[in-house]
């Protein structure tokens, strides 16, 4: 009997967000006007879409030991190179600021391609610097980030790049039946991942790496290896990410993917990812996501002014990282 109850208070700790989710959902349903509506509901999963690819990213890294800060980066400049690459006219040669670009119309498919490497490439250039050169993970990404917003500032000229193909967008404004793609594709991510990271040897290295990197090299794992490919795998999805943002808003520009960063931590530490690695779940981190923009959505619904909203999710991450680190003390109890 006693075994059972521990069983369930373990239950409970481990799915607390979802929880929160459904308890907060509830009171918007209720006390919001038009939370329910279709558009709203829509505007909802079109917001957790692209946020939750580049938490996927984040989750990634931060489950190696590491930061991202160079995820927004990654978006903008990459937003901006597609558009550029996709654009008929050339910048400056009379072009105005909603369609200017390298004037090479390149085939949007060889874009995506173009841009999805380029992600990957990036990620791998952090991981080396960080587990080759021992470099502050913080502090390179940080830099990655300020040098990638620079280089998408230099190549547009601080003007929008519009006209993108349609078959470009299709990832952002594309539906099966009443289904965004962008929605579908992301779920399909989370699934992939959070299977992948169950049962492959990538997945036991990376919480091995977290948890303790000596450790991690003794039990056979390469853990520089594995730094290198959680940075990866975070260029790579902020690549789609970036695609998916582009899509639909359907024009780039130097603001685009901006303020993205520190979402993607908060819904990652919200979903129960440790700061300091080895420790939580994609599942998690993407219902970390999904908490942060049903209540930022609702709030807006309700017709709350901005700069409340922003208090009241900082409130959010701060009970949530309160009650994560009551579930590492309390945990332990139970279990012994």
């Amino acid at each position: 009997m006693n075994r059972k109850r521990l069983d369930y208070r373990t239950f409970v700790l481990d799915r607390l967000i979802w929880f929160i989710i459904i308890l907060v959902f509830v009171f918007f349903s209720i006390f919001a006007h038009q939370f329910l509506s279709t558009t709203n509901m829509i505007n909802l999963l079109l917001h957790t879409s692209v946020l939750g690819l580049l938490v996927l990213g984040q989750a990634t890294c931060l489950l190696s030991g590491n930061f991202d800060l160079s995820a927004e980066g990654t978006v903008t400049l990459l937003t901006v190179l597609a558009a550029w690459l996709m654009g008929s006219a050339t910048a400056g040669a009379g072009a105005n600021s909603f369609d200017s670009g390298s004037g090479w119309g390149l085939n949007p498919v060889l874009v995506i391609f173009i841009i999805m490497f380029l992600g990957a490439g990036i990620g791998w250039l952090n991981g080396q610097m960080i587990a080759r050169l021992r470099m502050n993970n913080f502090i390179v990404t940080l830099a990655m980030q300020l040098t990638l917003r620079g280089l998408a500032l230099t190549l547009c000229l601080g003007r929008n790049i519009a006209s993108i193909p349609e078959v470009f967008r299709y990832l952002g404004t594309g539906k099966v039946g009443p289904i965004p793609v962008q929605v579908i594709v992301t779920l399909l991510f989370v699934a992939v991942f959070y299977y992948y990271y169950k049962v492959s040897s990538f997945g036991r290295a990376l919480y091995a790496t977290g948890g303790n990197p000596r450790a991690s090299y003794a039990s056979g794992f390469n853990p520089g290896k594995t730094v290198i490919k959680a940075y990866m795998i975070s260029g790579f999805l902020a690549a789609i990410a970036g695609w998916m943002l582009l899509g639909g808003v359907g024009e780039s520009g130097p603001e685009l993917g901006v303020g993205l960063t520190l979402e993607t931590v908060a819904a990652a530490v919200i979903g129960g990812i440790a700061l300091s690695g080895g420790r939580g779940t994609i599942l998690g981190a993407f219902a970390g996501v999904l908490l942060l923009s049903v209540v930022g959505n609702g709030l807006n619904v309700m017709d709350m002014h901005p700069n409340a909203v922003r208090a009241v999710r900082g409130l959010i991450i701060l009970m949530a990282l309160i009650i994560e680190a009551q579930k590492v003390r309390y945990k332990p109890k139970l279990v012994r």
